[in-house]
């Protein structure tokens, strides 16, 4: 994927996509400042709008080329006005512009350090490798440009992507000793110094390309990468769980597509944000905004105990001398005793009894207590599914045991941890691949049923495992 590895190279050929958040809750715009005549891509959040690298024209008459006569590419910045509109897009600052390509860049949390892609100067006659520089932002300018250390002049460190608290920078780089074409990286801040590139790992990197890493502030890694069938590439992501990256999940629709899709960030409830596709022929960037309702502070699941010690104060002072007590337990069990502990298989409710019983005879002369008992439930929504699947093979998922007294359901809202969302009180699902996966329940009640709460949620984990059939079918 030359285009995109070598985006920013002065030396190159000319410019010329179930998982995720389901499509059904998304729904995505194409930002009005884009063109079908020019390439607008890799936004990055900065001061109330994004950032993002274009070879869109400075003005009307200004143009920089290179010298076989393609736009250079630049950083841009566009924000929105007070009415919501978007303002005509314009250079972030003239400091960061050189005569070569520069961009794509990410931001520090507080905006006051920049990472951004610029191309290396090479020999004359050599292709030029791209590089990373970093930028702080002092008395209203970008300042003092330092190179990456690990930059170089015999292979690619580009598109970077700072972690939210300022200490990890990923980025993709075609180095030695990868697993594919492109790469993803990561150096840790120590001090004021970059450690040495780690490789994220044959989980994360394939046989083919990995590029344009975008740490998100909850703790998923998206980056984009072409090992789909088809070519292009397509918007992944994972997350790290107990210090292992987890196997990449790929966006669905409309995140992916049959074209180039990458690029992406999100605000911190992955709520909203934007990327980029070449779907309409160009580079553009869409927004998205998500209708899937917003669960937070969810608990987990309490199962509720059937074991419960029964004791009647009443029978305290039975002249047990030609008597025994004996409980009912309304389920077919007796047990001896003024004290029973007893483990009920099931819900439900039952008719506990305590009864006299005569101790030559056996018989019951009286009963000295009788009362209804119900196995208290915990008021939550439920969901009842295996704890541990396997890899290609369905499980069901149900919430029919949810327990809201006094709240008239809506619907049911799945997040199953692969990044399908979907709805239904029954549903069944796949996954298809291993790892452990926090499936979520949300309930929202009916407008104006509920006047303190509308939406309750729960979750729980399931583990999912490779497939022993397909193991065995692999070995025969």
């Amino acid at each position: 994927m030359e285009r995109y590895i070598l985006l920013l190279a002065i030396i190159i050929l000319p410019l010329c996509e179930s998982a995720g958040q389901s499509g059904d809750f998304t729904e995505i715009s194409r930002l009005p400042f884009t063109s079908d005549r020019f390439d607008e891509f890799a936004p990055a959040f900065y001061r109330q709008g994004i950032v993002f690298t274009s070879n869109r024209r400075l003005g009307f008459i200004i143009s920089r080329q290179t010298e076989e006569g393609e736009n250079l590419f630049n950083i841009f910045h566009s924000a929105k006005n007070e009415s919501g509109r978007w303002e005509s897009p314009g250079l972030l600052d003239k400091n960061l512009r050189s005569n070569y390509h520069d961009g794509p860049v990410s931001f520090t949390r507080d905006g006051s350090r920049i990472f951004f892609t610029r191309n290396i100067p090479g020999n004359k006659g050599e292709k030029s490798k791209l590089g990373i520089f970093i930028s702080d932002f002092q008395d209203g300018k970008w300042t003092d440009i330092t190179p990456f250390p690990y930059n170089s002049s015999n292979y690619n460190v580009t598109h970077p992507g700072i972690s939210n608290d300022g200490t990890r920078l990923y980025f993709a780089s075609d180095m030695p000793g990868g697993f594919g074409g492109m790469d993803i990286y990561v150096s840790f801040l120590q001090g004021r110094t970059w450690s040495a590139p780690e490789n994220l790992g044959e989980t994360i990197n394939s046989p083919e390309d990995e590029v344009f890493p975008s740490p998100h502030h909850g703790g998923r890694l998206y980056f984009s990468s072409d090992r789909h069938p088809g070519g292009n590439l397509d918007i992944y992501y994972s997350f790290l769980r107990n210090k292992s990256w987890q196997h990449p999940v790929r966006l669905p629709e409309p995140f992916n597509s049959d074209a180039d899709d990458f690029g992406i960030i999100a605000d911190p409830e992955l709520r909203t944000g934007y990327f980029t596709s070449s779907r309409e022929g160009t580079d553009n960037i869409y927004s998205f905004v998500s209708t899937f309702p917003l669960f937070t502070k969810c608990d987990s699941i309490r199962i509720d105990g059937l074991c419960f010690e029964f004791y009647e104060q009443r029978a305290e002072n039975i002249d047990t001398t030609t008597f025994y007590l004996e409980w009912d337990m309304g389920d077919g069990t007796r047990i001896r005793g003024m004290v029973a502990d007893h483990c009920f298989d099931e819900h439900g409710t039952y008719r506990v009894t305590l009864d006299r019983v005569d101790i030559i005879t056996g018989e019951t002369q009286s009963s000295v207590a009788s009362y209804v008992f119900t196995t208290p439930r915990t008021e939550q929504p439920f969901i009842t599914s295996p704890d541990t699947a396997y890899v290609n093979r369905q499980i069901r998922l149900d919430a029919s045991e949810t327990r809201l007294s006094h709240v008239d359901i809506d619907e049911y809202y799945w997040e199953l941890g692969d990044g399908t969302n979907t709805t239904g009180e029954i549903i069944t699902h796949t996954y298809s691949h291993p790892g452990v996966y926090e499936v979520r329940l949300g309930v929202l009640a009916k407008e104006g049923s509920v006047p303190e709460q509308q939406s309750f949620c729960v979750y729980k984990h399931i583990v999912v495992l490779e497939n022993p059939a397909a193991n065995t079918k692999d070995a025969k």
